[in-house]
């Protein structure tokens, strides 16, 4: 292999041609000749884009999305490219609640699991859990009935029997992944609402 030889990088066939050095000066050039290319303006955006939006911007919870729905990582990003797309979602017999349904691993087969979209400022009701529920908060913040905020990373457990509601934050969506196993609302009315909403 010559100096001259075209296979080699621009930079290090200029570095070939200067003076020889002794390998101390050599290693004190590196950083200079392989400084990192700053990314350009298009690429830089593109990947914030790309990041921004499902199921890149839940990239983080992968791992905790497939504990909760028992699914492995490709059908937790084929969940989240499905939420990119607003017919995928089924409005709720709440305003302001809409609803990606989901079918779980072997270990929930038997929950109900999906995606839900909280407007800000939505007031869930009072309602009973018939069964466990773990909710895993993507995005945005609820209070709990007891006070208790709940944000983004946290997890909600709630027991079977347990009860409680909750207001979403006025300021931002709440996206929230959920697995539970039925909830039955306090207020008659919204039971038989939910019950037209299954059909």
């Amino acid at each position: 292999m010559t100096r001259r030889d075209p296979e080699l990088p621009e930079f290090v066939r200029e570095a070939l041609e200067e003076e020889p050095v002794d390998g101390a000066r050599a290693v004190d050039r590196l950083p200079e000749l392989l400084s990192p290319l700053a990314p350009g303006a298009d690429g830089l955006g593109r990947l914030m884009q790309a990041v921004a939006e499902p199921p890149l911007r839940y990239a983080p919870f992968y791992d905790r999305l497939g504990q909760l729905w028992d699914l492995p990582e490709d059908r937790i990003v084929a969940v989240l490219e499905r939420s990119r797309d607003e017919r995928e979602w089924r409005r709720a017999p709440l305003p302001g609640l809409k609803l990606l349904r989901l079918e779980g691993g072997p270990r929930a087969a038997t929950a109900n699991c999906y995606l839900a979209h909280f407007a800000p400022g939505l007031s869930f009701p009072e309602h009973r859990h018939k069964g466990h529920e773990s909710v895993l908060l993507l995005e945005g913040s609820y209070t709990d009935r007891s006070g208790t905020v709940f944000r983004s990373g946290d997890v909600h457990e709630m027991t079977e029997g347990s009860e409680h509601g909750f207001v979403v934050a006025s300021d931002e969506p709440c996206i929230a992944a959920a697995c539970h196993h039925g909830i039955e609302f306090s207020s008659r009315f919204l039971q038989i609402l939910a019950r037209l909403f299954e059909r």
